[in-house]
């Protein structure tokens, strides 16, 4: 009987935990619905303007047949496919530069300020790897087309960081947003639904995945009704069509659950048509969305806007049916208006005698004056060009265009300068969005970099740096902090999820590079930045080698022509150190080993032999030059009552050529055994 009842309970368990479930799918279905029904109207919005940045511009929707008619016989129609050309400046504009993450670390510790530079290496690496330079171009367009981008952040099996790109018509959000940031606690959504096409394969065989074992395909192309029809027209994609690869519509509904401390937890609830049960759902330990959204314009209080394309398409319009109506006329102009008397037997021959028009005798044909074209369609078309250059941001000198007679670069900057202050709203709101991602990037590596990666980054002089990354999560003992890699010994970066992110786009210096380059000598004139910032944005190669060459000339150049002590005493010859650093390459290249006098200029000969350092003769030499030079610069810095065999003395310090002891009296501490050779017999 005890067994009986076990059994028993445990069925009542499971049939509670399957309702349960059921009750959940039909919940989110209930959300589903909810999000579709709000939305529709900027579907049908967002299908208009998608297939008019395509160039459909003279296309019609028939209702009753869900087909839309391209061509028409009513007449010549021209699509002038402006929008276009202005949506691609608008958004080049926007994305002309590299955003910079910045990270600023929230505690004040020498670690967390490392700990946050090496963060801010590690985004511009996985920038890279990531191919976030064009998902940043696709984001913007749809911000600009359907006045929302949104992107879904994801971790391979690889532990790479994944970021894509979301169709905006796949993503269902809480109508009752109230706020582009859609993690916000207060304003953001209580739930997110994504459903996308995939092959049916990736849910049989996914081992996430439960009662999937008779799933069969549905082949449907998307979700969203106007979605179905924009890929029917432009990419012939057909509903419900079979082939060999079949496909299952995927549904993700992404549910915030509140805790009793009022903390904010997320379920995911992964669902398909034609099974009652979750084929996943889980409670996870995050607090935020796996997505973000970028708004292109601005709309309080609303998360959908009324995009940037929307107030530019009235205006093509009209200069659509300006331009099909000059060309009509000219067309008309060229060919000639006749009157042909009815039955007049009128045709056109053609032959090697030229064009000979035929008539029956009696009739009559004459040809109609065409009236010249009024000045009123050219003035009404330059007036709509305006106003759409006005309304989009986007002049002459952003599209490519020189404006009138002008050529200076400084002046077509300061143009590209005022068209970027008209799409400030976008890049403002793309800094946003991009600080929002860079965070949830840092918190993806702290949690799932286990094990450390190596990570390359280039600097503008095209330097590159190596480092080891983990999460702050991984396996790393704390007393750690170097990693042998091959014969490199590389730092180990621990990247924690705890920093604040800020994103600057655009450039504090012009938008040309005539302009950048005047802008950067002055500054360099001025003091304001020093040779190597002006040498990497002067976009430059090798800027550190550029810097120690500048600097060895200068060393060079201000003791170039001054006799050596030595050469002067021992042989009476003025020779100047340079000359003789030079002539001792010559005689080590030839295998000749040369000594290091004490009393040469160290500084000299250290930059003329660093050209042979390859030489093992002339390296070893090099390292005397170093060590002499550092022992004499300790002793300088010694008072002379620590040196052996001197003298105290009152305060202060001695030379190290007046500290050298005399007949016998001892050398001093710390002296390279080379020198001491030199100096052994006393003077």
């Amino acid at each position: 009987m005890a067994k009986k009842d076990e059994s028993k309970e445990e069925v009542s368990q499971e049939d509670q935990i399957s309702e349960e479930e059921r009750k959940l799918i039909l919940k989110c279905e209930r959300l589903e619905t909810q999000a579709e029904e709000n939305r529709r109207k900027f579907d049908w919005e967002w299908l208009v303007r998608t297939l008019y940045v395509r160039g459909y511009h003279h296309g019609r929707y028939n209702r009753a047949t869900s087909t839309v008619t391209f061509s028409t016989k009513t007449g010549v129609r021209i699509p002038i496919n402006l929008v276009s050309a202005h949506l691609r400046g608008v958004r080049n504009q926007a994305t002309n530069f590299q955003p910079k993450w910045e990270i600023l670390p929230n505690i004040t510790t020498e670690s967390a300020f490392e700990n946050a530079r090496y963060s801010g290496k590690t985004l511009d690496w996985i920038y890279e790897k990531a191919q976030i330079k064009r998902k940043i171009k696709e984001v913007v367009t749809d911000a600009l087309t359907y006045s929302i981008g949104i992107w879904q952040f994801d971790i391979d099996k690889d532990k790479n960081i994944v970021v894509n790109r979301v169709d905006p018509f796949d993503l269902y959000v809480d109508p009752n947003v109230k706020s582009a940031n859609i993690n916000d606690p207060e304003y953001g959504a209580e739930y997110i639904i994504l459903i996308h096409q995939v092959p049916i394969d990736l849910i049989r065989k996914n081992p996430n995945y439960s009662h999937v074992d008779n799933l069969q395909a549905d082949n449907e192309i998307a979700a969203a009704e106007y979605k179905r029809f924009l890929l029917q027209v432009t990419n012939r994609q057909f509903q419900g069509n079979k082939g060999e690869n079949e496909t299952k519509l995927l549904k993700q509904a992404f549910l915030r659950e509140r805790q009793d401390d009022g903390d904010i937890r997320i379920r995911i609830v992964t669902y398909v048509d034609g099974v009652d049960r979750p084929i996943r759902n889980e409670l996870t330990e995050d607090s935020e969305y796996p997505f973000e959204i970028l708004q292109g314009d601005i709309q309080p209080g609303n998360l959908y806007g009324e995009s940037w394309i929307k107030h530019l398409i009235p205006i093509n319009r009209t200069i659509d049916a300006l331009e099909s109506h000059i060309f009509e006329y000219n067309h008309f102009f060229a060919r000639g208006r006749f009157v042909v008397d009815k039955n007049s037997g009128v045709r056109i021959i053609v032959n090697q005698h030229g064009q000979i028009i035929e008539k029956n005798r009696g009739s009559q044909v004459q040809p109609i004056t065409v009236p010249p074209l009024p000045p009123s369609p050219q003035e009404q078309l330059a007036s709509m060009r305006r106003y759409l250059e006005d309304i989009s941001g986007v002049h002459d000198v952003s599209l490519g265009r020189l404006p009138g007679t002008l050529r200076s670069g400084v002046a077509i900057a300061e143009l590209k300068q005022a068209d970027a202050t008209n799409q400030a709203d976008l890049v403002d709101n793309l800094e946003d969005f991009l600080s929002r991602a860079g965070r949830k990037i840092l918190k993806l590596v702290a949690e799932n970099w286990n094990t450390t990666k190596l990570i390359s980054v280039t600097g503008l002089g095209g330097k590159p740096e190596y480092f080891m990354a983990v999460g702050e999560k991984g396996n790393i003992p704390k007393n750690k902090n170097k990693f042998k890699f091959g014969e490199m010994e590389l730092p180990i970066a621990v990247i924690g999820a705890d920093n604040e992110v800020r994103v600057q786009i655009g450039s504090w210096l012009a938008y040309t590079k005539e302009a950048r380059q005047e802008k950067l000598k002055e500054l360099f004139r001025l003091g304001a930045i020093d040779q190597k910032t002006y040498l990497e944005y002067s976009e430059f190669a090798d800027i550190d080698g550029i810097v120690e060459r500048t600097r060895s000339e200068a060393i060079l150049q201000a003791k170039r022509g001054q006799p050596s002590a030595n050469t002067e005493r021992q042989y009476g010859v003025a020779l100047d150190d340079e000359s003789i650093a030079l002539s001792e390459n010559e005689l080590m290249l030839d295998g000749v080993q040369q000594f290091v006098e004490p009393d040469d200029d160290h500084e000299v000969h250290i930059e003329v032999h660093k050209e042979h350092q390859d030489n093992p003769l002339v390296k070893a030499h090099l390292n005397e030059h170093i060590k002499i030079q550092r022992w004499q610069r300790d002793m300088v810095s010694r008072p002379m009552e620590e040196i052996p065999g001197q003298p105290p003395t009152e305060g202060g310090t001695t030379p190290p050529t007046e500290a050298l002891p005399v007949m016998g009296g001892g050398l001093p501490e710390g002296i390279p055994p080379e020198l001491a050779g030199i100096l052994g017999g006393g003077i």
